[in-house]
């Protein structure tokens, strides 16, 4: 213990009178000082506190059986008060640490939206190309039939969103990322060489399969990138959907320009080249899941292969029982069920009514989807700001956005021109914008990195359940009734959604963060 008095080089609270400890170790300071009056002790006294306060807070290092300090106290008459008010702002700024750049996840980050922005590359020129050709190959099945191969990769995501999201949790998040960037990519390539309506729709399966692998991975990664840094959450899943996302700007005009000038089935190739070439980036990323090393014991190998799958299947269980009773996780849910409505509409009924109105062709959805991505870009730097200046399920902000999105869509069932289509299209983008990154903040704030795959496979499942029986659904419903009322119908399950969310989401708890 140091024992320090103002005895020694004169008076503490004289003019111009100051003391330095450097560089000393100490478990405890005890200051004594021989004031003038009280009134003086008391103030100098609390200086000295708060500064030896914040030297310690920025100094002291747990574990450490003794540490140092540096200290630096001044004071001066007691009518200089506020001028000595400042220099205590000025020194504590001073003792403050700068913040340093994670360079490391700057480095993932970026090859982790460099290689997505060559996935959705491809993707996004497919959009106004897909719904034309499978009303070329299984077109005489009318809206039904294209609706089932539309809903083919999300049968595959049906299948196997769970298991995937279990292997997510257990052997990482890489193995799932370049696997099945190659899955996707080979069954993009047989896409365009399908001749058959049955040849297509397995082609479309393994495309599925490659998007459920490497969506369950990517999505896991992201939200473990953003664990080092918490406080700007928002603002990395932004910038990863802001880089990923802006080859959707002109993706779709680009794939409907090159489906009239060349033929579909290009488009269809380019896709799968955009497929491997992310296989390679996500190659090249450090896994981010903190693997366990466990023994396993002579009991698990006393049991037959039965009581081992059994065991697992417990396991399975105790993880995913606990996201299946949260109602957070059931907001979530209840909130990735909004793409997928709007998706199956629009590549089914959307692409038929626009066709029917406005002679709409691949060029000109493809236009649509530009003005959405175009307005989505625009906003996302705005919402990710105001989503980390937020905490919690961020309802401020998914809402309103949601809602003022669902109204957009519904009012597609009146369009009557182009130009209603694209402002259509661009309000539900710029909405959009505001809406992803806060659900991205909020689903990694409230689930822990252990069950993240499983969790996030949940609401890829709902997604699916919809992606797979919207199209034919949405089909059937307008050939029994109209374009508009399928679109109507489709936005008021939208809004339901959001009402779930906001009913059911509600502020992390520290046990939710554990």
């Amino acid at each position: 213990m140091i024992r320090l008095s103002s005895s020694w080089n004169a008076r503490l609270l004289g003019r111009h009178t100051s003391f330095c400890i450097d560089e000393l170790p100490m478990r405890h300071v005890i200051l004594h000082r021989h004031a003038e009056t009280p009134e003086t002790e008391r103030h100098d006294a609390s200086r000295l506190s708060a500064r030896l306060a914040l030297a310690t807070r920025c100094h002291w290092q747990p574990g450490v059986s003794t540490w140092t300090t540096k200290l630096h106290f001044s004071s001066t008459a007691g009518k200089d008060h506020v001028s000595s008010r400042a220099d205590d702002k000025k020194d504590s700024a001073s003792m403050e640490k700068p913040n340093k750049v994670d360079w490391d996840l700057v480095k993932d980050v970026s090859l982790l939206s460099g290689s997505q922005l060559f996935l959705n590359m491809g993707f996004s020129q497919i959009v106004p190309v897909m719904p034309l050709f499978a009303a070329e190959i299984g077109g005489a099945w009318g809206a039904s039939g294209i609706g089932l191969i539309v809903s083919a990769p999300a049968l595959a995501t049906f299948i196997l969103n769970v298991p995937l999201g279990r292997l997510c949790d257990t052997i990482g998040r890489k193995p799932l990322m370049y696997s099945g960037t190659a899955a996707t990519a080979i069954g993009s390539i047989l896409t365009g060489f399908s001749g058959g309506f049955w040849s297509l729709f397995a082609c479309r399966m393994l495309v599925g399969s490659g998007i459920t692998a490497s969506g369950s991975g990517s999505q896991a990664y992201m939200a473990d990138l953003t664990d080092r840094a918490p406080k700007h959450r928002a603002k990395i899943m932004g910038l990863n959907n802001a880089i990923a996302g802006s080859v959707w700007v002109i993706g779709p005009a680009v794939g409907g320009w090159l489906a009239e000038t060349y033929g579909i089935r290009n488009s269809f190739f380019i896709a799968g080249v955009g497929s491997a070439i992310c296989c390679l980036g996500y190659t090249q990323l450090p896994e981010t899941l903190k693997m366990k090393t466990t023994v396993p014991t002579q009991a698990v190998f006393a049991f037959p292969w039965s009581g081992t799958a059994g065991s697992h299947v417990q396991s399975w269980w105790d993880d995913m029982r606990p996201l299946l009773e949260s109602p957070n996780q059931q907001a979530l849910i209840a909130m990735s069920i909004v793409p997928s409505l709007r998706w199956s509409c629009f590549t089914t009924v959307v692409a038929l009514h626009a066709t029917a109105t406005v002679a709409a062709g691949p060029q000109q959805l493809g236009l649509m989807f530009t003005a959405l991505a175009l307005s989505q870009g625009i906003s996302m730097t705005i919402g990710s700001f105001l989503a980390d200046k937020c905490s919690g399920a961020r309802k401020e902000l998914v809402l309103p956005a949601g809602l003022t999105s669902c109204a957009a869509f519904a009012s597609i069932a009146f369009a009557s021109s182009l130009d209603h289509f694209y402002i259509a299209m661009a309000m539900q983008g710029f909405c959009a914008g505001f809406n992803l990154p806060a659900q991205g903040a909020f689903r990694a704030e409230v689930t822990p990195q252990k069950v993240r795959g499983q969790a996030m496979s949940l609401e890829r499942q709902a997604g699916s359940m919809i992606g797979l029986a919207g199209p034919i659904t949405w089909g059937l419903l307008a050939d029994l009734t109209s374009c508009p009322t399928a679109i109507l119908f489709t936005s008021s399950l939208m809004v339901t959604c959001h009402l779930a969310y906001w009913l059911r989401a509600m502020s992390p708890t520290i046990s939710s963060k554990s």
